[in-house]
């Protein structure tokens, strides 16, 4: 039996070359023979110009190169085609990209596919590929990148300018405090300016850093309480100060309320764990543990009181420690046997920012 298979045949080019049209794509081949591309007349309408223009339809790689490509990827394109030449092995992979000049003077960018059909005994090297124009893509691209630089320019300087208004507030509750007399109320004022400051130097951080979103954590860690150990006039010979902490990325939404309870942690140790100048230690340690993370405080001090409750108290930093535990979802513990240890166990907050 015959069937006559035209009608189908001639259907199925036609839908080929419909996807062609829309996906922007061209042919190409490579004969290895006589080292020639093997274009076609999509091809060279593509890049602006005609088989008869061209003188057929065979192209030197090196006259295509010199001919058509953007003089600032030229010597890339130029490397890898000899490299290629040389092992028999696609250079640029399987697919690279590079512009353009077309025949009318105008820049595209272009996606090149490559195959290569290793030789047999019975059968030749065969290379072969498509050419499709991204251009528009590629436009839409270095918009999208242009876009993402600026906003984080505009979030960059948000965070330096949100850095220098919290020192400013640091700085004027300093003068502030040097009109008041009452120890009480002036010691209100210089832990409000720590506040601040803790906060000021994460915004500090994520300014610097480039990552405008996550801070480490465990370098932050040491600069707070250094600086804090300089704020109380804390004396090395009396006073020591251990910090163990692994550098950590933490987000900035879990590292402003854990900043702020390291504040409250280490004021707390310097103003009540050493009454009457008695020498005792501080220790710091911030790890990973499991799929958490772990602070832990501690001093050899006198400890809290046995009828207090830290959980339930007038003292504010204490308050603010339990609600800034509340807000990153961590669990507080305290081991008031040797000294003072509190140990706050959290994992990283996860917004829905749908």
């Amino acid at each position: 039996m015959y069937k006559d298979i035209n009608e189908r045949i001639n259907a199925e080019k036609v839908q080929l070359e419909n996807a062609m049209d829309l996906a922007d794509l061209a042919c190409w081949e490579f004969d290895t023979t006589i080292n020639r591309f093997i274009f076609n007349d999509r091809l060279y309408s593509m890049f602006g110009t005609t088989s008869e223009k061209e003188g057929g339809y065979t192209m030197f790689p090196e006259d295509y190169i010199k001919k058509y490509t953007h003089p600032e990827d030229l010597q890339y394109c130029l490397d890898g085609f000899k490299k290629t030449l040389e092992s028999g092995e696609s250079a640029f992979g399987t697919r690279f990209e590079h512009r353009i000049i077309r025949g009318d003077g105008e820049t595209r960018y272009i996606a090149i596919q490559i195959k290569i059909v290793k030789p047999t005994e019975n059968k030749k090297p065969y290379v072969y590929g498509t050419v499709q124009d991204i251009t528009d893509m590629k436009i839409t691209e270095m918009g999208l990148i242009k876009s993402i630089k600026e906003k984080e320019i505009l979030l960059q300087e948000i965070h330096h300018r949100t850095k220098n208004n919290l020192l400013v507030i640091a700085s004027l509750l300093n003068l502030q405090s040097r009109y008041i007399k009452d120890k009480a109320s002036k010691d209100m004022f210089r832990e409000s300016q720590n506040r601040a400051r803790s906060m000021a130097i994460i915004h500090e951080r994520l300014y610097q850093s480039t990552d405008l979103k996550r801070i480490n954590f465990g370098e932050y860690i040491n600069s707070l309480v250094t600086e804090l150990f300089c704020t109380y006039n804390a004396e090395p010979g009396l006073t020591k100060l251990k910090i163990d902490a692994d550098n950590i990325l933490i987000d900035i939404d879990t590292s402003i309320p854990l900043g702020l309870i390291v504040n409250e942690l280490i004021t707390n140790c310097l103003l009540h764990a050493f009454p009457n100048g008695n020498i005792g230690e501080i220790q710091v340690d911030f790890h990973p543990k499991n799929d958490q993370y772990q602070l832990i405080v501690k001093d050899n001090g006198i400890g809290f009181p046995d009828d207090m409750d830290f959980k339930n108290t007038d003292s504010l930093g204490l308050l603010m420690i339990n609600s800034l535990t509340d807000q990153i979802d961590g669990l507080i513990e305290l081991d008031n046997s040797d000294g003072t240890e509190i140990k706050i166990t959290f994992k990283e907050l996860e917004y829905n920012t749908s």
